[in-house]
């Protein structure tokens, strides 16, 4: 009797496992049966964007779905949006377009997604979509002003201009400037265009340069912000005599806020401005003999570098007692360089110039009597100015032949950047010696004159 029951349980059980299965098969089915009654467009396809400047223009391919009538498109995660109404013109697959405008600048990812008036819609489709703005043409090689040379009596302003290449996307330059009388001039600059004249430049005038590109791909020129430019505004000035004597035989130098000269005999003369002139302060007799050494200059912190006449290289340290100790290099020798028979050196904080056949050179030298970097690299090879010097560390200025004065913003490390034209008369000195924010130039009897000097200025010698 249990074996009968115990069966008859199972039985009970398995048909109503049975029963209850086909009830959870029968649901299935019903939901798949109302997925397969609920109706998709064809959605978009073949998505392809190209960017613009501000905006993008993209393109689809519409499937021969009869039944759709416009696509709707996303983005900004679905916060922003725009319709395309579809109109058949064929009934096969059919291309559409359109170009989004006002856009950011920066890659954006656009959904697609069909419509009809019915209430029936596509799947989603995205692609995604970059937008150019400035910062994307910052990145592109521009042109650069390479050289700015202002005439004040022709009241024309040449500029030089970097090269192009082939890949730079360039297809001109513009300038915008107002005249002399007011007028407001466009200048276009084509990619094999190297230099322009502008006349009628004011002094002191300012003029904004671009560059204008056509990245491959895209459908917008793109252009780069606008550089301001500034011509040096007009100084007259003669200078105003010191009554200290200089001498065309000594070096002249700053160095712990006072002027250094080292004379014909080797004194060292330290020299102190006050109430608008220069005053004797110290002198360390025959300190640097010149029949030991032919050059002499301050370096940095409290080292010096003297020239020998044998082209070594020394570097000193004078003490509190006034005499000049040898910085020995680290293998315990006195000289740190040969060779150095360059025509002239120009000191400057951390490194030093030499300039020898129009070839300016750069060295770099530690306060250990050791070599840095760049080490004797070529600044300039066609550096046709005498006299020249380095004015507070940041432009190196020099006169030319033909009597103007120029300048060359000197980096951190000796490089030079753009010349340009500051000035007119300065034929006039021998020598011109930077000090603070002065610039001293000694004529040919050997007076000194100061300028309350500004290199963004134009100075004509009166």
């Amino acid at each position: 009797m249990k074996i009968y029951k115990l069966v008859g349980i199972a039985l009970f059980l398995l048909v109503s496992w049975i029963f209850t299965s086909c009830d959870g098969m029968n649901e299935i089915q019903e939901e798949f049966s109302e997925r397969e009654s609920r109706v998709y467009l064809g959605k978009v396809d073949s998505i392809k964007s190209f960017p613009g400047f501000g905006r993008a223009k993209i393109t689809w391919y519409i499937s021969s779905d009869p039944k759709i009538d416009k696509t709707v498109i996303y983005w900004n995660m679905r916060k922003d949006s725009l319709v395309k109404e579809f109109v058949r013109l064929t009934p096969g697959v059919q291309k559409d377009s359109i170009i989004v405008e006002n856009l950011s600048e920066g890659d954006y990812i656009f959904e697609f997604r069909n419509f009809n008036d019915l209430g029936e819609r596509s799947l989603f489709s995205s692609k995604t979509v970059s937008v150019w703005g400035e910062k994307y043409a910052e990145k592109l090689h521009g042109r650069k002003i390479v050289s700015k040379n202002f005439d004040y009596e022709t009241s024309r302003y040449t500029l030089e201009f970097s090269d192009t290449f082939k890949g730079d996307h360039v297809v001109y330059s513009k300038i915008i400037f107002s005249d002399v009388h007011g007028s407001e001039k466009t200048v276009r600059i084509d990619r094999d265009v190297s230099s322009v004249i502008l006349n009628d430049f004011p002094d002191g005038g300012e003029l904004l340069f671009q560059t204008v590109f056509f990245p491959p791909q895209g459908i917008d020129s793109v252009f780069n912000a606008f550089e301001k430019v500034k011509a040096p505004a007009v100084v007259f000035d003669g200078g105003e005599k010191l009554s200290l004597k200089g001498n065309l035989t000594s070096k002249y130098f700053e160095c712990n806020e006072m002027l250094y000269e080292w004379n014909s005999d080797g004194d060292l003369i330290a020299h102190v401005y006050e109430n608008g002139t220069f005053t004797q302060k110290n002198k360390y007799t025959s300190l640097i003999p010149r029949e030991n050494f032919r050059d002499f200059f301050y370096y940095d912190d409290d080292k010096f570098i003297g020239v020998t006449t044998m082209h070594f290289l020394v570097m000193l340290k004078i003490t509190g007692g006034g005499n000049a100790e040898i910085v020995k290099t680290p293998q315990g020798a006195d000289t740190f360089g040969s060779g150095f028979s360059f025509s002239q050196f120009i000191p400057a904080k951390g490194f030093f110039f030499s300039l020898g056949d129009d070839e300016l050179l750069i060295w770099t030298a530690k306060n250990n009597a050791t070599w840095g970097n760049p080490l004797g690299e070529t600044a300039s090879d066609a550096f046709f100015y005498d006299p020249v010097a380095l004015y507070q560390n940041k432009y190196l200025i020099g006169v030319d032949e033909n009597d103007f004065l120029w300048n060359f913003p000197v980096s951190m490390i000796g490089y030079l950047g753009n010349k340009n034209k500051i000035g007119s008369g300065w034929q006039r000195f021998k020598k011109i010696i930077p000090f603070k924010d002065l610039l001293l130039g000694m004529d040919a009897n050997g007076d000194l004159w100061k300028f309350n000097f500004d290199c963004e200025k134009y100075w004509i010698l009166e």
